[in-house]
């Protein structure tokens, strides 16, 4: 199990730095075929909208198995360690609890894709990825 939990936290930070990197190339060619060239490069922007969705989905999730997820603790030092202990491990609940009902609406989400599916109107690419 370990290695396999090792192998998905590898290959997310791996798919990261390509997403990022396949984003700045597709905007700075979106900007340079506009701005430079005069002649806009139509299934760019979309493309970037993914690239984007897809980099801010798999980096949360890194973020979170790494611990460098945003979380304020300042005021957690004023508390006693108990208290404070406490608090950050309801916060977690209350996170997943939160991420619960997110999976359950993107469930029913995907489920109306797959009855009624459609595409992206410029790269034709089907919304169920």
């Amino acid at each position: 199990m370990k290695r396999l939990l090792s192998w998905l936290n590898w290959f997310d930070r791996a798919a990261i730095i390509v997403l990022l990197t396949l984003l700045v190339a597709v905007v700075f060619l979106q900007v340079a075929s506009r701005f430079v060239f005069k002649l806009p490069i139509e299934w760019s922007e979309e493309m970037a909208r993914f690239l984007f969705i897809w980099f801010c989905w798999l980096g949360c999730s890194y973020a979170t198995v790494s611990f460098h997820h945003i979380r304020i603790t300042a005021h957690m030092r004023l508390l006693p360690p108990v208290l404070a202990k406490f608090l950050l491990q309801l916060g977690d609940l209350l996170w997943i609890g939160f991420n619960a009902v997110v999976v359950v609406g993107g469930i029913m989400y995907l489920g109306s894709i797959l009855e009624y599916p459609y595409r992206s109107m410029i790269t034709d690419i089907n919304m169920l990825w």
